[in-house]
């Protein structure tokens, strides 16, 4: 006995460190030969590897790189047996998303509005005081056709009629037999459909004479029948009144809107003895291209104004992926100010509209008490009742004044400001709601409910969720979901080589946007509502400019879906769009096409790459692939890490080129675009191309969490875990239950978002 424990004990002393290595725990392995690099827990080391070791591979994956690079200059040092064993200890203990969440549980952050949720929380505030929109019917504008007479610009009515296009021109004649051709007037009135929230530019070209009035508030004077009258009217955008004769000029204004929303629009034209008669008006949404207004951008059916702010406020933080209100800067605090003394103005110049009245303080008193609870997301305290209203209504101080006081205290309170201010109740139920779908406040309905307690179950609040999921601003926000995560937010500037590409101008990258645009709104609001299209449809919305560069049957409308080849077209993955945006001048990138695919659609985890490598084109042999060229730049041992993922996911998109054309050659080789994928798991997909990469994304139930998460984080500004460590699984299952549908999915993580938690029993000693 003696013999064999000494036998034993005299092998494992002199047996190599790999053998020890074996008989060793993983964590005894990392903390002799990887800490001193890494950290005891995996934080990171200054000067060596101050990254943190954490990442989304699976253990076998992670065992795998561990003994063909472990340690550093070493990997011999360990065998395939100890590689496992530290794989093992640090999946568990700090490397994959599971225990970084077990070591640091995620919590529900303090947050303040974000810019957007401040801006559309005011637009909604204010506008709650009118009648409601009414329903946009039709298309086009409603023109008001009249004969002049001297400065009488609408002597005599003539006809009406809805025009689609706001482009004319009427030479030397008039738009009618029976008018004058000397001098004749149009006033055009309807409403402007705006999709994305930002800066919209206009112009008018005329020789006569022209006023575009966009979101106005419009008054009694503003028909223009005199141009010389002095009655108080809306000051126009563009006044273009006075007529250039002979000359076509141009007049430029712009304005800030909010995307999704419908803004009354008038625009007044005349011809006073002129000797040619036309006008266009263009317009340049945000991140497009100048184009005549036309449908399906106006209808002919009216719409109040829109209480709009257009302060510039400090970037929110958007490090974690996600835009979060959790900075509190003196820039926000004095933007913040600014939005709410624009708001106070704009309830004072439409107080007699808002409150009913502009003098009788009683009326007015109840106004601002209305203003303050629904800003508050909740019924005034007596208190606050005299704080927010009663206090501002001092004696000798004028009603209007006391009002617009009352509105900007009220815009600067921190329970304006904070929505999670104070302990949850249901009124905190409905503020989540209408925040995670409309990044507003509740409207009465859902304010309502919550004052009759019918906010506290999964069903009560799925009731409201998919109601609310069909108002226009849950399809706006929806759409801005999408447009971060397809990173369309980040592509502004996309430009080709001219000679390499030509026709690929401003006005085709809009095109291509908005066919994009087209394409996911028809997925989401279509009846099946299935994420699997988004990614395996084989059609693009083209219009004729579209279809002539790519090579397609032009179509019959202004934007129609046409069907490629299955093999040629797979959903996003290859919109030109996207394939023009992740790409060089000249050329493909597989790069920026695997960086996109790895992070958006696949949702793995990417380090900054240790050291940032250009790609110049001028080095490599001009013989070469794009695919060569990249598995060139990208072969040392640093860059595999991640090139690993990145590279085939990429080389899987290398039949498209610059602009998303199908081709089949690269230079004068064959393109070569199969490849293989490991998942996290370690296991080894076969791409043979886009059509493989978008089926095997439609099963793959990474992609399909990650898309899950990404829209909870847009939605509700926080983490899935915060709601609870399980949160992500169960919206996964009644994702995979509903057949993966987009809208169940955005209504059932705005109720996950709002559901308090239950009361805890009251124990004997409480009773």
């Amino acid at each position: 006995m003696m013999r064999f424990r000494l036998t034993f004990v005299l092998g494992v002393a002199l047996s190599p460190l790999a053998m020890g290595a074996v008989e060793e725990t993983g964590a005894a392995i990392f903390k002799r030969l990887c800490a001193g690099c890494h950290g005891r827990a995996g934080q990171g080391v200054a000067d060596k590897y101050d990254e943190p070791l954490q990442g989304e591979r699976g253990v076998e994956s992670l065992a795998k790189l561990i003994d063909r690079t472990m340690p550093d200059e070493h990997p011999e040092k360990l065998d395939a047996a100890g590689s496992r064993a530290v794989a093992e200890y640090i999946h568990g203990a700090f490397y994959s998303p599971q225990a970084r969440a077990k070591n640091n549980p995620a919590r529900r952050e303090p947050a303040r509005l974000t810019n957007r949720q401040f801006r559309e929380s005011v637009a909604d505030l204010i506008g709650s005081f009118l009648p409601p929109t009414p329903p946009a019917e039709g298309r086009g504008l409603l023109g008001e056709y009249f004969s002049s007479d001297g400065m009488n610009k609408k002597a005599k009515a003539a006809f009406g009629r809805v025009d689609l296009r706001m482009d004319f021109d009427f030479g030397e004649g008039a738009p009618q037999e029976g008018m004058k051709k000397e001098q004749f007037s149009i006033g055009w009135n309807g409403s402007l459909l705006v999709d994305h929230t930002g800066v919209y530019e206009f112009r008018i070209k005329t020789p006569n004479g022209a006023r575009l009035y966009v979101n106005p508030d419009l008054r009694d004077g503003d028909k223009n029948s005199r141009d010389d009258s002095d009655a108080k009217r809306d000051v126009a955008m563009i006044d273009a009144w006075v007529s250039s004769g002979e000359q076509v000029r141009e007049e430029k204004g712009a304005i800030f809107l909010l995307g999704g929303r419908r803004y009354p629009l008038r625009f007044d034209y005349f011809k006073y003895k002129d000797k040619r008669g036309s006008v266009t008006l263009e317009w340049k949404p945000p991140h497009g291209a100048w184009s005549v207004l036309a449908a399906p951008h106006i209808v002919p059916t009216s719409a109040p104004r829109v209480a709009v702010v257009a302060t510039a406020f400090p970037a929110d933080d958007g490090s974690t992926g996600f835009e979060r209100g959790t900075s509190v800067s003196k820039a926000w605090h004095e933007a913040t100010t600014k939005a709410a003394i624009e708001a106070a103005v704009e309830v004072s110049l439409r107080l007699g509209a808002l409150a009913g009245t502009r003098s009788d303080v009683v009326k007015l008193k109840e106004f601002v008490a209305k203003f303050a609870a629904r800003a508050f997301r909740r019924p005034l305290t007596d208190g606050q009742r005299e704080l927010y209203v009663g206090r501002h209504f001092a004696e000798g101080v004028p009603p209007e004044v006391a009002v617009k006081r009352a509105v900007l205290a009220i815009l600067k309170s921190p329970r304006f400001l904070f929505p999670e201010l104070g302990a949850p109740d249901d009124h905190t139920a409905a503020s989540r709601l209408a925040l995670a779908l409309w990044d507003s406040l509740p409207d009465a309905p859902l304010a309502e409910a919550a004052g009759k307690g019918e906010l506290r179950t999964p069903g009560q609040l799925g009731a409201q969720a998919e109601r609310m999921i069909h108002d226009p601003r849950a399809k706006a926000k929806i759409a801005e979901f999408f447009r971060h995560w397809l990173a369309v937010e980040f592509a502004d500037d996309v430009t080709k080589d001219a000679a390499e590409f030509p026709g690929f101008d401003a006005a085709l990258v809009a095109d291509l946007r908005r066919s994009l645009e087209l394409f996911v709104e028809g997925v989401v609001w279509g009846d099946a509502s299935d994420w699997r299209q988004l990614l395996l449809a084989e059609t693009i919305f083209l219009n004729e400019r579209l279809a002539k560069f790519y090579g397609a049957t032009p179509p019959v409308g202004e934007f129609d879906e046409v069907k490629f080849s299955p093999e040629q077209r797979a959903g996003i993955f290859t919109h030109p769009f996207l394939l023009s945006v992740f790409a060089y001048n000249k050329s493909s990138s597989p790069i920026h096409r695997g960086v996109f695919l790895t992070r958006n659609i696949m949702g793995r985890f990417l380090k900054p790459p240790p050291q940032a490598v250009e790609f110049k084109e001028e080095k490599f042999n001009p013989s070469l692939t794009m695919r060569e060229k990249v598995t060139e730049l990208t072969k040392k041992a640093a860059c595999q890490s991640c090139h690993t993922t990145i590279n085939p996911l990429g080389f899987s998109l290398e039949h498209y080129d610059a602009v998303g054309r199908w081709r089949e050659t690269d230079g004068k080789k064959p393109v070569d675009a199969a490849a293989d994928y490991t998942t996290p798991d370690g296991e080894v997909v076969k791409l043979r191309g886009a059509r493989d990469l978008a089926q095997f994304t439609a099963t793959s139930e990474d992609a399909r969490r990650s898309f899950v998460r990404q829209m909870f984080q847009f939605l509700v500004k926080q983490a899935p875990a915060s709601h609870g460590a399980d949160t992500l699984q169960k919206l996964d299952k009644t994702f995979v239950e509903s057949g993966t549908n987009i809208r169940k999915l955005a209504a059932e993580i705005a109720v996950a978002a709002a559901l308090l938690p239950s009361p805890r029993p009251a124990t004997a000693s409480a009773r």
